[in-house]
């Protein structure tokens, strides 16, 4: 038995439905998302409240203009994917709130500012006008804007013009393009076509000592045997077998002969190494950013903090410039530090949620505690801009499970009490992803069921702007991975006008039963509405029969305060209030 204590004479802050946001990529099919009726009407019905576009590690490589991805040698027009105009009528149509990941890796400061103008912009101002012809002339108060993704990550080499270097991303400069990373060359490696007359453009211009290899074949250039050719001011005038290029190093464009004027650069595998320079960094961004015209003020995000090894990377006046620009940091939350062959065994996953509210806490208090010292009023607040239960792609299926909506629904819970309690101010969160595979909520590529996960977000669509309440919850624990994790927690809030008591119950054992009493201190309730989401099997799926789990509002069964939880199962509560609680200041 549990008991959950609700004190109702404290109503806290006003919760912001952000918290219940997902991503949608622009490299989506829009025939299988935002055009789709289906997926449409059931991003509706499960109450997303924030799409983050155009996505993560990509959105440093699209061009949102052109609507464009900027690959290694070449551009590559994007006409079926989710573009700026259908991302904008998608959220309009499920009544969502759009949020941006400014494209830090091959775009600049003034795009990133022409991007505010064209969301916030008023109709009469240059890309005001643009959007206008998209049919949307009034601005559209988009709040939310993050500079990058994860650009402390090596994999970032793929996609931004650096990676691993704090420095560089706040300050900007020159990166060398040149060797190795884990995963493949810095440089632009791509095929080519063979034929006279080859055109192609790099990455990150603007360029300067360029070097150019060629290889017949992939098997050639992983064992070395390159052939460098070489830049030249112009191809006219050169021999027929001149192994040259030539270059315009400001737009990064490398241009081949056709047999008369230098030489056909056969069909095979090219390297091309370089430094790239004069790039913004994240100051130059938010600088440019906030000098447009926007019809909101915009909240601006660091992909990455301002440390190296847990040292500020600059003097404390910079600093201070840095945390005045930076309203929020990002961080991505999957998988778990415990030993991977732990992610399948459910007691051990039962920690997850608490360890990851957990790190976001420590973490926000080391920030906290420096912004502090150097005198700040405030420290930027957190957002989580890429969650799930794993990311590691072994265990990919669970995250479309009834155990994922479990672990969702208490990591929501933990959030909302540790904002109250421990004041941990988490802005939004954006769960990855609305549609595709086994990482969405909506599963657009087949049958466009909704995933248990997606549900829960259903139960907590009600409580924007709620108040939340105090909650202490007294029941059984009992050992998960290496903590021990009580069974249930809960949250509480307030409707807005006083009238209704809104519950969140979660219970994350994987075979026990739990049954609840519910002490509200301060209010009079009357009649009880109750959602559950619960199956026979943490591992029990929609793939397909996309009824199996489903939120299902059940008549009244107990008494109003006496509720039982099943095991693995989530339970929301609507409570009318017949007497008000006083109102906090």
């Amino acid at each position: 038995m549990a008991t959950v204590e609700i004190d109702g004479t404290r109503p806290g802050p006003a919760i912001d439905g952000a918290l219940w946001g997902t991503n949608l990529t622009n490299l989506a099919s829009a025939a299988e998302t935002v055009e789709h009726p289906l997926f449409v009407g059931r991003a509706r019905a499960i109450n997303v409240r924030v799409v983050r576009w155009p996505g993560g590690n990509n959105a440093s490589a699209y061009d949102w203009k052109r609507n464009e991805m900027i690959r290694p040698g070449r551009r590559v027009p994007r006409p079926e994917g989710v573009d700026l105009g259908r991302i904008l009528r998608f959220v309009h149509e499920i009544g969502a709130e759009l949020s941006i990941t400014v494209n830090f890796g091959t775009m600049t400061a003034q795009d990133a500012a022409d991007l505010v103008e064209f969301l916030n912009g008023p109709p009469d101002s240059e890309w005001g006008r643009r959007r206008a012809e998209l049919g949307f002339p009034e601005p559209l108060g988009v709040r939310f804007f993050e500079v990058g993704n994860e650009e402390n990550q090596p994999h970032m080499w793929a996609y931004s013009w650096t990676a691993e270097s704090p420095e560089k991303y706040f300050f900007g400069g020159e990166e060398e393009r040149r060797g190795f990373y884990a995963d493949g060359p810095k440089g632009d490696a791509f095929k080519t076509s063979g034929g006279p007359n080859q055109t192609y453009t790099l990455r990150f211009p603007p360029v300067r000592d360029v070097r150019a290899f060629w290889a017949p074949t992939q098997r050639d250039a992983e064992a070395g045997r390159w052939e460098e050719w070489l830049p030249v001011a112009t191809l006219s005038g050169q021999p027929p077998d001149a192994k040259v290029f030539e270059l315009d190093a400001e737009r990064g464009v490398l241009r081949f002969g056709d047999g008369v004027r230098g030489a056909v650069l056969p069909k095979g595998v090219m390297l091309v190494e370089y430094t790239t320079y004069g790039h913004d960094g994240f100051l130059a961004f938010a600088r440019a950013m906030r000098a447009a015209p926007s019809n909101v003020p915009i909240q601006i995000g660091a992909a990455v903090l301002p440390f190296r090894d847990g040292v500020p990377i600059a003097d404390p006046d910079t600093m201070r410039e840095i945390f005045s620009q930076m309203d929020f940091y990002v961080r991505h939350q999957y998988d778990s530090s415990l030993p991977v062959r732990a992610y399948g065994d459910y007691n051990a996953r039962r920690q997850f949620a608490a360890d990851r509210v957990d790190t976001l806490k420590a973490v926000y208090e080391r920030v906290a505690s420096y912004a502090r010292s150097l005198g700040l009023p405030r420290a930027p607040a957190v957002a989580v801009t890429e969650w799930n239960l794993f990311l590691n792609e072994d265990f990919w299926h669970l995250n479309r499970t009834l155990g994922g909506a479990v672990f969702a629904a208490e990591w929501f819970v933990r959030v909302l009490n540790a904002g109250l309690e421990d004041g941990l101010p988490v802005w939004y969160a954006n769960q990855f992803a609305l549609g595709g595979g086994n990482l969405s909520l909506i599963r657009s590529q087949t049958n466009h069921s909704v995933a248990p996960m997606g549900y829960v977000f259903q139960g907590f669509g009600s409580w924007a702007d709620s108040r939340l309440l105090p909650v202490a919850v007294d029941g059984p624990t009992a050992r998960a991975y290496d903590r021990e994790v009580p069974y249930v927690t809960a949250a509480a809030a307030l409707s807005p006008d006083g009238r209704t008591l809104r519950v969140a119950l979660v219970n994350n054992a994987e075979t026990e039963s739990v049954g609840v009493a519910l002490r509200i201190e301060g209010l009079s309730v009357g009649e009880r509405r109750l959602w559950r989401l619960a199956g026979d099997s943490p591992e029990a799926h929609n793939e397909r029969d996309p009824q199996n789990i489903a939120l299902r509002e059940e008549p009244p069964a107990s008494p109003v305060g006496e509720i039982a939880l099943p095991p693995h199962s989530v339970v929301f509560l609507e409570l009318a209030v017949e007497a008000s609680a006083p109102r906090g200041p």
